[in-house]
């Protein structure tokens, strides 16, 4: 039997402390025997006892002939005001809390109390375990599954629904099955499952016409998707083809074009921009940057005449107008030479836009 450490997936190094010394605190030591020919040869071979009556303690020994994996979570993460509860809940499984100790927060820990935990785990299993911490601190509710090879692996429910529905770890998917049948998950986890299954049947005709993406980027499509933190199914066989929208942070085939363009100046915060209009697009991703002069935009193309419109501004005043269609990006610098320049999409031949289209299109 091996010893994990939930937090790492990996063997929990031995002997080891749960928890801390302290007020309102409790450390508790996981020994390894110091009896003949009973010290375990590492992390990857023991065998446990218990003892103790109101507070257990466990001693690791040699291998023995227990079965299953034993697991430490611990559930302190970082200091965030009012948010610095760490537990951890059985959702299902067959698994047996041994001993424990505590961390806590503040010289008299009543800013937060967080358990550390070592478990027995028989069979899969599930647990909700949540770190103490803030969201934005990477803290917050997690899924940890033990799988039937006696793996451990923890996700955020975003992470967990997107693996799903990919089918990027069947170990995971196999094991948590179960549990998502018997309604011991959140509803985003049941939808990924039904979508991997919907994904078995998608086949992409490899001869039908490859789809036109619209690209306004240095790199490459499946690279831009990705870095959004979205999935590419494998029926797509790591390319972006067509897509439909986004199902579990994951592409759905489909006949539409991705449009990834960034709209406004960038800069510093002199600069700015005024977004007009928006049509024949659905946003899937987006997101401005720090200084709110710019802003980078993932969508999906639903009609041929679609269109961005934005006007470019420098200490308040327009500096350029600028249309984003099939065509390419038009800009036209009102200090400029009077002309429109337009920038090609990756790939594509550039569409250009007379001045007077593009004036009658902001009712200039």
């Amino acid at each position: 039997m091996k010893i994990l450490n939930a937090r790492t997936g990996q063997p929990q190094s031995i002997p080891f402390n749960l928890g801390e010394a302290g007020r309102a605190r409790r450390l508790e030591e996981v020994k390894i025997s110091n009896r003949p020919g009973q010290e375990p040869e590492g992390p990857e071979s023991v065998g446990f006892f218990v003892f103790g009556q109101e507070q257990k303690h466990v001693i690791l020994t040699k291998n023995s002939n227990q079965a299953g994996v034993l697991v430490r979570i611990n559930t302190s993460h970082s200091y965030t005001r009012g948010a610095n509860e760490g537990k951890v809940e059985l959702k299902g499984g067959k698994a047996t809390l041994l001993t424990k100790g505590y961390f806590a927060d503040g010289d008299a820990g009543g800013l937060g109390s967080q358990s550390d935990e070592l478990w027995h785990v028989e069979e899969p299993t599930l647990f909700l375990v949540h770190l103490s911490g803030g969201a934005y601190k990477g803290a917050g509710w997690r899924y940890l599954i033990v799988t039937e090879k006696f793996n451990v692996f923890m996700f955020t429910r975003d992470e967990l629904a997107q693996l799903i529905a990919t089918d990027e770890n069947p170990e995971v998917s196999k094991a948590l099955r179960p549990f998502a049948v018997k309604g011991n998950v959140h509803a985003d986890i049941r939808a990924a499952y039904e979508f991997a299954e919907k994904m078995e049947d998608v086949v992409i005709d490899a001869l039908a016409p490859a789809i036109q993406h619209f690209v306004k980027s240095w790199k490459p499509l499946a690279e831009i998707v990705t870095n959004w933190g979205l999935a590419i199914p494998a029926v797509m066989g790591g390319t972006v083809t067509g897509v439909e929208g986004v199902h579990s942070n994951t592409l759905v085939p489909g006949p539409k074009a991705l449009l990834a363009v960034t709209i406004g100046p960038g800069g510093g915060k002199r600069y700015g921009y005024d977004l007009v209009w928006e049509d024949g697009v659905t946003r899937l991703k987006s997101e401005k940057n720090g200084k709110y002069t710019a802003e980078d935009i993932l969508a999906t193309v639903d009609d041929a005449n679609w269109q961005l419109a934005w006007i470019n501004k420098k200490d308040g005043e327009v500096t350029a107008y600028c249309i984003a269609d099939a065509g390419g990006v038009h800009t036209y610098y009102i200090e400029g030479r009077q002309e429109v320049r337009t920038e090609n999409w990756e790939g594509m031949g550039a569409i250009p836009m007379s001045l007077e289209a593009l004036k009658s299109t902001f009712g200039m």
